[in-house]
């Protein structure tokens, strides 16, 4: 047994050893410490200032500082090409928008550059001179948008001495009873256009030209509810060539509905006879030449369609020889053979108002666009005065009213600034605000005041300083505002008033007279339209023409 018992305990020795040496382990008591575990990849990546990326790899310290030197050179790049072609991009009459995208263009390339902490510094020279070329380009076009823009600003300035200078002969010399300007010419509004017809001695003319005929243009915006139109025509050519425009507005009202046959009350057996071709509609005319409407082959007794007249719908009818000529406009421009209009029932029509006032101005223009004369006026298109069909009368006698009233509206017309002392000036149309004060009845406080300011020049907005004081006119008949004998006229510049000129009258209507049809029961005039001249010192001519509302 001896042989066999060593072996066995020398094992049990061992084993009991090593539970001893766990159980100190396990109680805290000796045993020692375990070795540290090996570093992963992924912290001996950061260790080494290198990114561990999501698909376990590392990007190295080095490859990193590729990587931001990359992505710096990029962004120098692009903020140099957006600079180069910002300052390429810059012409003669760039605009300050444009200078300024460009200053900054410039500027952001510099800071892109400065901010590249990771460039070398001999790459980031080299950067810093594309970036001096470009400033430099950008330094000489500067210097030459400022050339153009200061020889656009004198050629500005000596179209402007020229057109004040032509515009002021144009306007004068006034008379001396300085109401020539307003008297020269003779302008009236009706459906076919605004007919003028200058006198000789009018501006600039030696003779006494023939009547002219505008046509309507464009809208020309509105003025407190009076609503604006262009009229212009061309005559001639070469050193022949007129051009007449003007500009009027009216306070014409929107139209209104009206049954076909209240319109219309010379219906023949339900038929309208008399056919205007223009008021003609319908697909059937909407042709290009002339159209033959055949009706005599198929045994018709006559050729009947479908269509519009004055837009109402209905039923045409043709007998003879029917044709229409249409030269793409809509409506025909001639109808051949005799038709007529059968109206639906309960047709409607169009009307539009027909009675209504209007003010505006007047220039006649050389071959070379030069004026030559102007003027301002007002008016009434319509029946004529005292027809009380329309509500639209002249006021009464304003001596035969008792109280006040206040009138607000706007003015428009032609100016002049010619100052041969220091060579500038300028020419062209105005608007302003009109504001006028009526107290009625007799008496030396009895009349109408009023003042044209808030001037804005040839469609601009800024305000000149400009003001004209309308003095005291008196009551004449029929509403009419008699001009003043005395000083009727002082035009102010930023404070400074001229001496008193010009001259200036108006007409006062009762657009609501009674108490029917809208009348406000009062008899107080609703509204006055007028026109006005006035000159400061030698150097400044003004014509205009107002309407205003009672307030």
């Amino acid at each position: 047994m001896t042989w066999r018992n060593k072996p066995i305990h020398k094992f049990y020795a061992f084993a009991l050893a090593a539970v001893f040496a766990v159980a100190l382990a396990g109680c805290g008591g000796g045993g020692g410490k375990t070795a540290d575990p090996d570093p992963t990849p992924q912290e001996d990546c950061v260790a080494g200032g290198g990114r561990w990326n999501a698909n376990d790899t590392c990007t190295s310290a080095a490859d990193l500082l590729k990587e931001k030197q990359a992505a710096q050179r990029t962004a120098i790049s692009n903020a140099i090409t957006t600079a180069q072609t910002a300052v390429a991009g810059l012409t003669d009459d760039a605009s300050d928008t444009a200078i300024n995208s460009a200053d900054s263009a410039v500027a952001a390339a510099k800071k892109a550059i400065a901010d590249a902490a990771d460039i070398p510094a001999e790459e980031k020279a080299a950067f810093n001179t594309a970036v001096s070329t470009i400033e430099g380009s950008l330094t000489t076009k500067k210097a030459s948008i400022a050339d153009a823009r200061d020889d656009a600003d004198k050629a500005m300035k000596a179209a402007m001495t020229k057109m004040g200078k032509a515009m002021h002969a144009a306007l004068g010399p006034p008379a001396a009873d300085n109401t020539t300007v307003l008297d020269n010419a003779t302008v009236s509004l009706s459906s076919t256009g605004l007919t003028v017809d200058a006198a000789e001695g009018a501006g600039a003319l030696t003779t006494n030209p023939e009547s002219v005929t505008l046509k309507a243009g464009d809208s020309a915006g509105s003025l407190s509810g009076w609503k604006g139109m262009d009229y212009a025509l061309t005559t001639g050519t070469g050193a022949s060539k007129i051009t007449n425009e003007a500009r009027v507005f009216t306070n014409k009202s929107a139209a209104k509905t009206q049954e076909f046959t209240k319109k219309y009350t010379d219906l023949t057996a339900g038929y309208l006879t008399t056919i205007t071709a223009s008021l003609v509609g319908g697909s059937t005319f909407t042709h290009s030449g002339t159209q033959n409407h055949a009706h005599n082959a198929t045994g018709e007794a006559a050729f009947e369609v479908r269509g519009t007249y004055d837009g109402a719908p209905g039923q045409f009818k043709c007998t003879g020889t029917c044709t229409s000529t249409n030269d793409g406009k809509g409506s025909p421009s001639a109808l051949g053979g005799t038709w007529s209009f059968k109206p639906d029932v309960g047709a409607m029509v169009s009307v539009p108002d027909a009675h209504y006032l209007y003010f505006g101005w007047w220039v006649r223009n050389d071959k070379d666009g030069a004026p030559t004369a102007a003027s301002a006026f007002t008016g009434r298109f319509g029946t004529d005065p005292g027809d009380s069909t329309d509500s639209l009368d002249p006021a009464g006698d304003g001596t035969g009213i008792t109280g006040s009233a206040t009138y607000t509206g706007n003015a428009a017309g032609i100016f002049a600034m010619s100052n041969p002392l220091d060579g500038t000036g300028d020419g062209g149309d105005f608007t302003a605000d009109a504001t006028l004060e009526a107290t009625f009845g007799s008496g030396a406080t009895a009349g109408m005041t009023g003042t044209i300011d808030n001037f804005r020049l040839n469609g601009g907005s800024g305000d000149p300083g400009w003001s004209v004081k309308l003095n005291r006119a008196t009551w004449g008949s029929s509403g009419a505002i008699t001009a003043p004998t005395s000083d009727p006229t002082v035009w102010s510049i930023n404070g400074n008033e001229a001496d008193a000129s010009g001259t200036w009258s108006g007409q006062m209507y009762d657009e609501k007279p009674g108490t029917t049809n809208g009348g406000d029961g009062s008899n107080i005039p609703t509204t006055v339209t007028g026109t006005f001249s006035s000159e400061f010192s030698t150097i400044g001519r003004m014509v205009g023409a107002f309407g205003a509302d009672k307030q």
